[in-house]
């Protein structure tokens, strides 16, 4: 694959200089390959290492979901920094998604790199996590919303219902663990 000219463009590289960025790809055993369907990441394993999606694009599940995916990265992206930051087990899968290639950063590489690099890496980094941190925020909010509708609609139907003779005896009690369920969601 072809990676050089592509790395400039990342907003991760944004402060590097076209040197710094050769020389993170020119540390060993740095570029890697992944092929369909391949696990990057498994949740739950201990990591120390981070990851730059060169070429290809990704996808991220849980193990309590996975055919459902969480979200999907391209080219540019980083991963798996959770580790690096608070010494966790990974918190998702990372599965290729066709061909990829990435530059895995663990914490003994960042060890031996020239401290200018690395400290440009971190600012990036803080950058990265206070913008995920702030679109997370942004779909809590619009989740938050949209239940607050939804009981709000459910709410304005429910005696109709539940004084309804037509509606079965199954319906009514899922109605009420619908009610119990609404209400737990108030209350967290």
């Amino acid at each position: 694959m072809s990676t050089k000219k592509a790395i400039p463009q990342f907003p991760i590289f944004d402060d590097f200089t076209e040197e710094e960025i050769q020389e993170l790809f020119d540390m060993d055993e740095s570029l890697l390959s992944y092929h369909d369907g391949e696990y990057i990441i498994r949740q739950g394993e201990m990591g120390s290492a981070l990851f730059i999606l060169v070429e290809g694009e990704v996808r991220i599940t849980k193990n309590q979901a996975p055919d459902i995916d969480l979200n999907k990265l391209v080219s540019g992206a980083i991963f798996g920094e959770s580790p690096i930051i608070t010494s966790s087990t990974r918190l998702t899968n990372v599965i290729a998604k066709g061909e990829v290639a990435l530059l895995k950063l663990d914490a003994a590489k960042f060890q031996v790199l020239n401290p200018v690099i690395a400290n440009k890496f971190h600012i990036q980094l803080n950058k990265l996590l206070v913008s995920r941190l702030n679109t997370m925020n942004d779909h809590l909010a619009e989740v938050q919303t949209g239940i607050d509708n939804f009981i709000r609609i459910y709410d304005s139907h429910r005696k109709k219902m539940e004084e309804d003779p037509l509606i079965s005896d199954e319906f009514k009690m899922v109605q009420k663990l619908w009610s119990v369920y609404f209400a737990n969601l108030r209350t967290k």
